[in-house]
C-alpha cells in the first residue's frame, strides 16, 4: 500500500512538518476560466487489478481511482486539512454536524448530485456504502474501520445522513473520503469483490471509464454528470501502462505523455534529460519503507499467530538484523542523500513521534547477539543452527526478502541489505513480486496474507487520520487468518501495550492523548522490532512543461485534482 499500501518513491530528504503540510509544490498557472480540451496521458509502472479503492491495498489503483471512483464526501486536501466535497460543509461540534457527545454525526449533500449514469445521488447511496463497508463479506481491506461502531443509520431526506455510533469515533471525517457506491449500479454488499462496477464503475468523479486495453492502457472521458460545474476541463485522460523506466522517460521526452509516477531517474539527471519538456516535482511523502517480519511459521497450513517463525521467532535474530543495516550509508550514499531517515510508522503529520532507534548499526552486537541465539558461522561464511531457539541444529540462516517489481530504488536498497545480512553470516535471497501478488487478499493465496513469508520489504503510509491503518496493522484482533481475511496484522504479533494504546488512541478526539498513545505504539515496534523501519521516501512525478492547473498533493496520488488541469 503504494501500502502504496502503498510504493517506493526517488525523493529529497526533507520530512513532512508537523501540520502534515504539502510544503515544496511547485507554483503553477490556475486553472480558473474557460477553454480546455484534449486528452493528457498519464504513466503507469503497473496495470492496477480494480478501481475499487476499498479492495486494493496497493497505491497503483490509487492513481487511476482518484480521477474516477474515489469521490466522496470529503478529502484531504494539499494542506492535510480535510475539505467538504460531495457533501456541503464538514461535520463539526461548531456548525452542530458534529453532536455535543460525538455520538452523532450528521452528513448533509450538495443539492442536485448526480452519479455518471445521470441517477440522483441520494443520502440512500451513503447508507448503502456503510451497508458494504461494514459486512465482513464485503472483501474490503481497507477503508473499513470505525463502521462496526455504527449503530444507527438514518435518512430523514435525499440529502442528509444521520449517524449514531456506540462509542465516539475520531476518524469519521476521514471514513467517507474514498468514495462511496451507487446502489443502483453496483450489487450486493457480500459480493462486492465481484461487482462489474470494480472495473467499470458508475461514480461521481469529473472523469469516468471510456476503455480497458488489458496490459495497455486505461482511457477516461469527460463526465458528462460532474458536479462542478465547467469541469473537468479536460476531453480525457489515458493511464499507459509502461513497465519499463527506459520507455517512461522516452514518453515524457517525445511529449507522448504529460505526466509520469515515480520516475526511477533522480531529479538532477531527470530535468537535465528532459529540459524544455518535463520536469519532475519533489514534494513530502507519506511513503515510509520498511522490512516487515513474519513472527508465525510459514508454510505449515496455520496462518495463526499459535506457533513461532523457526528463524523469525526469536526475538534476538530480528535484533541482529536491525542492527547489521547500515541505515547512513543506505540513506546517503547508495539512494544520494534523497531519503530521511525513519524509525517507525510515525514519521510524519501531527502524530509524529521522534523515537531513536532501539537497535542501530553495529554489526559487533549483530555478530554477538547471533552467537548467543545459537546460531554459529558456517564454513561457507553462512550461519547454521546449534542450539538456536526454535530451528533444528543444521538449519542454514536463510531467509526470503520479498519485495516488488519494476522499481530501482526498491533493488538498490534490496542489494545493499542482502550484503548488509551476509557481512554477519545471515543469507538473504530476493524474492519481487507483482504488486497484485505482493498486495494480494487472503483469498488469492497472497504471500503476507497467508504468512508464507519471511521478510517483506515495501513502504506503506496513511492519511492525517491514521487510526484505521494502525489499528489494522497492530492489533491483536486483526491478524490475518482464514476467519479474519481482511486483517492486517501480517506479522502476527500480539502485544498487550499496544492493543490498549491503540484503543486509546481510537476513543479520543484530543490529539495530544491520540498522539502520545500512537507514540507507545512506535516505541513498541523499536523494541520488539516486528518491522525495522529504513527511511522515509517523498512523492516524486514528472510532468510536461506543457500542463497547468495541477496541484501535488502529499495525501493524494498523480491523479488528484484532475478536473483543474488543462494545457498551456
Amino acid at each position: 500500500m503504494k501500502i502504496k499500501l502503498f510504493t517506493l518513491f526517488v525523493v529529497l530528504g526533507l520530512i513532512l512538518s508537523a501540520c502534515g503540510s504539502g510544503g515544496n509544490t511547485p507554483a503553477t498557472e490556475s486553472a480558473a476560466g474557460g477553454g480546455g480540451g484534449g486528452t493528457v496521458t498519464l504513466i503507469l509502472p503497473e496495470e492496477p487489478t480494480t478501481l475499487n479503492y476499498y479492495l486494493a491495498d496497493a497505491a497503483i489503483v490509487r492513481q487511476v481511482a482518484d480521477s474516477t471512483s474515489m469521490t466522496g464526501l470529503a478529502t484531504v486536501g494539499e494542506s492535510g486539512d480535510f475539505v467538504a466535497v460531495l457533501a456541503q460543509e464538514l461535520p463539526t461540534l461548531e456548525n452542530g454536524g458534529l453532536s455535543e457527545d460525538t455520538l452523532t454525526v450528521t452528513w448533509k449533500l450538495r443539492e442536485g448530485l448526480k452519479w455518471s449514469d445521470g441517477e440522483p445521488l441520494t443520502s440512500d447511496d451513503v447508507r448503502f456504502t456503510i451497508e458494504v463497508l461494514s459486512n465482513p463479506d464485503s472483501g474490503a481491506l481497507v477503508g473499513t474501520s470505525g463502521f462496526d461502531l455504527i449503530t444507527n443509520v438514518e435518512t430523514p431526506d435525499d440529502l442528509t445522513t444521520v449517524l449514531t455510533y456506540s462509542s465516539p469515533y475520531p476518524g469519521y471525517l476521514d471514513q467517507f473520503a474514498y468514495g462511496l457506491f451507487p446502489r443502483h449500479a453496483t450489487g450486493e454488499p457480500a459480493d462486492m469483490a465481484n461487482w462489474e462496477w470494480n472495473r467499470n464503475p458508475v461514480t461521481a468523479g469529473p472523469f469516468i471509464l471510456n476503455a480497458w486495453a488489458s496490459g495497455e492502457s486505461i482511457s477516461l472521458t469527460r463526465n458528462p454528470n460532474y458536479f462542478e460545474e465547467g469541469k473537468p476541463y479536460l476531453d480525457g485522460l489515458v493511464f499507459a501502462i509502461v513497465p519499463e523506466p527506459a520507455a517512461q522517460s522516452a514518453m515524457m521526452l517525445n511529449g507522448e505523455a504529460q505526466v509520469h509516477l515515480w520516475p526511477s531517474e533522480f531529479k538532477a539527471d531527470y530535468d537535465k534529460f528532459l529540459k524544455g519538456k518535463a520536469q519532475q516535482y519533489l514534494i513530502p511523502g507519506i511513503w515510509n519503507m520498511a522490512i516487515d517480519f513474519n513472527l508465525s511459521a510459514p508454510f505449515d497450513g496455520d496462518p495463526s499467530a499459535s506457533a513461532p517463525h523457526p528463524i523469525l521467532g526469536d526475538i534476538r535474530v530480528r535484533q541482529a538484523i536491525a542492527q547489521a543495516i547500515d541505515y547512513q550509508t543506505l540513506q546517503q550514499d547508495v539512494l544520494q542523500g534523497a531519503v530521511g531517515d525513519s524509525t517507525n510508522p510515525f514519521a510524519y503529520g501531527w502524530y509524529k513521534c521522534d523515537l531513536p532507534r532501539a537497535f542501530g548499526y553495529d554489526v559487533d552486537k549483530a555478530n554477538q547477539l547471533l552467537d548467543e541465539a545459537g546460531w554459529v558461522m558456517g564454513e561457507d561464511g553462512i550461519r547454521v543452527a546449534k542450539g538456536a531457539m526454535y530451528a533444528e541444529d543444521g538449519t542454514r540462516l536463510s531467509l526470503e526478502l520479498q519485495g516488488y517489481t519494476a522499481f530501482d530504488p526498491l533493488q538498490l536498497t534490496e542489494e545493499f541489505i542482502v550484503e548488509n545480512l551476509k557481512a554477519v553470516g545471515i543469507e538473504a535471497r530476493i524474492q519481487n513480486y507483482d504488486f497484485s501478488i505482493i498486495f494480494g487478499s487472503y483469498e488469492d493465496n497472497s504471500p503476507r496474507a497467508v504468512g508464507d513469508y519471511d521478510m517483506l520489504i515495501f513502504d506503506r503510509g496513511f492519511t492525517t487520520e491514521p487510526q484505521g491503518y494502525n489499528f489494522d496493522a497492530y492489533h491483536s484482533s486483526r491478524i490475518t487468518t482464514a476467519e479474519n481475511p481482511t486483517g492486517g496484522n501480517y506479522f502476527r504479533w500480539e502485544n498487550d501495550i499496544v492493543d490498549g494504546a491503540l484503543e486509546r488512541a481510537g476513543s479520543s478526539f484530543d490529539l495530544q492523548t491520540r498522539k502520545d498513545a500512537y507514540c507507545i505504539v512506535g516505541s513498541a515496534v523499536l523494541n520488539d522490532l516486528p518491522q525495522v523501519y529504513l527511511y522515509l521516501f517523498q512523492d516524486n512525478y514528472g510532468i510536461a512543461d506543457s500542463l497547468t492547473g495541477y496541484t501535488l498533493n502529499t495525501w493524494g496520488s498523480m491523479s488528484w485534482g484532475a478536473q483543474n488541469w488543462k494545457f498551456k
